[in-house]
């Protein structure tokens, strides 16, 4: 897979705006898909943030969900920075399924990408509906 992510809903439930996504990640060596359950607005904040990033060169956005600690099923968090001057980004990906073994997994990878990539991210997630469109990709420059 090329560097980008695929957004995808698996299920949209029984009608209480609960669904269950799946991501793929991918940086084009590493790769990791991590599923877990959301409200169809569970990526609006982290959309409209990215629409505009950055805003300063010291500007770090963070989007995540569950928590780092055993007691919980799954952790994701995904942090969006620029590592040069020039606004050359990254998307640190950082998640974890505490599952039993051999299906438990935990992985940290970075996706290189320029600033206006992750603006077309932000729009296509902010007008992501995943009850209509089952699918949204993006792919990082």
């Amino acid at each position: 897979m090329r560097p980008g992510i695929n957004f995808k809903c698996l299920d949209t439930g029984d009608g209480d705006g609960f669904l269950r996504y799946q991501i793929l990640f991918s940086n084009g060596e590493t790769s990791t898909s991590f599923t877990f359950y959301g409200y169809e607005d569970v990526f609006q904040e982290f959309a409209v943030q990215l629409i505009s990033f950055p805003q300063t060169s010291s500007q770090t956005l963070t989007f995540g969900v569950g928590e780092d600690d055993p007691k919980w099923a799954y952790y994701l968090q995904l942090d969006v920075f620029c590592y040069q001057p020039n606004g050359d980004s990254a998307l640190r990906v950082k998640c974890w399924m505490n599952e039993e073994t051999p299906y438990y997994q935990r992985c940290e990878f970075f996706i290189l990408t320029l600033p206006a990539a992750l603006n077309r991210l932000g729009q296509g997630l902010s007008n992501w509906n995943p009850q209509e469109t089952d699918l949204f990709s993006w792919e990082a420059e």
